[in-house]
């Protein structure tokens, strides 16, 4: 088992906490407690999150430099934690945010060296509208006015990665040559032919698509905005 794993383990197995019971707490699977504890995830970017719910501390935890607390201590910090950070950032993921200008691509998409700043999403709400993980999401900033009045200039819209296929009608994100887009995308279901549209009827439509000449980076799945 890797380190990290082997010390979540041996945190959860000393509170008597169950797998599903941990990872409700932190905000993941339990698929994904489970690869960690047998070894098949070498680590968790959630270290300080999974510290916190086992009472241990973040740097034993991730390192595993000190010593385990024992059970009533470790339940101690846990409660302790808990009333002393009510809306602590435990309870938030993380999410890059890309710009159109910038570069992007399916391996980059949530990669945070690649980023231009990040944002705070709260975990339930994220879970609430998405089953992706979490590594797969990333905020883009809206360039334009060719989908008002979808989406804005400076707007936010959360993408999910993993969703490439232009079978499933929505708007996506679009690269086309060297040029990031954001365009709403239908496919015929008998000729599978793509259409490539915008909301502002200002635009062109792009009708009888090839779809392997399209590549989609993922596909919008929440946008945020400012009232004007």
């Amino acid at each position: 088992m890797s380190g990290v794993g082997t010390r979540i383990k041996k945190a959860r197995d000393v509170l008597g906490m169950t797998q599903v019971v941990l990872a409700k707490a932190v905000g993941v699977s339990q698929q994904a407690v489970m690869e960690l504890e047998s070894g098949r995830a070498k680590g968790t970017k959630h270290c300080a999150k999974f510290a916190r719910v086992l009472g241990q501390d973040p740097l034993w935890l991730e390192t595993g430099d000190g010593r385990m607390r024992e059970a009533a201590k470790a339940r101690r910090q846990s409660r302790t934690e808990a009333d002393s950070h009510p809306t602590d950032v435990a309870n938030f993921e993380r999410i890059p945010i890309i710009s159109l200008r910038g570069p992007l691509d399916n391996t980059s998409a949530g990669d945070g060296e690649r980023a231009a700043g990040f944002t705070l999403f709260a975990t339930d709400w994220l879970r609430s509208i998405t089953p992706a993980p979490f590594s797969q999401l990333a905020v883009v900033l809206v360039v334009g006015d060719a989908m008002e009045p979808t989406l804005h200039n400076g707007d936010h819209a959360l993408i999910d990665t993993s969703q490439i296929n232009l079978r499933r009608e929505g708007i996506y994100v679009l690269r086309l040559d060297d040029t990031l887009m954001i365009k709403r995308v239908t496919m015929h279901p008998a000729t599978k032919r793509v259409t490539i549209g915008t909301d502002n009827s200002r635009y062109q439509t792009y009708e009888d698509l090839d779809a392997s000449n399209v590549e989609a980076l993922g596909r919008v799945i929440w946008i945020g905005h400012a009232l004007g």
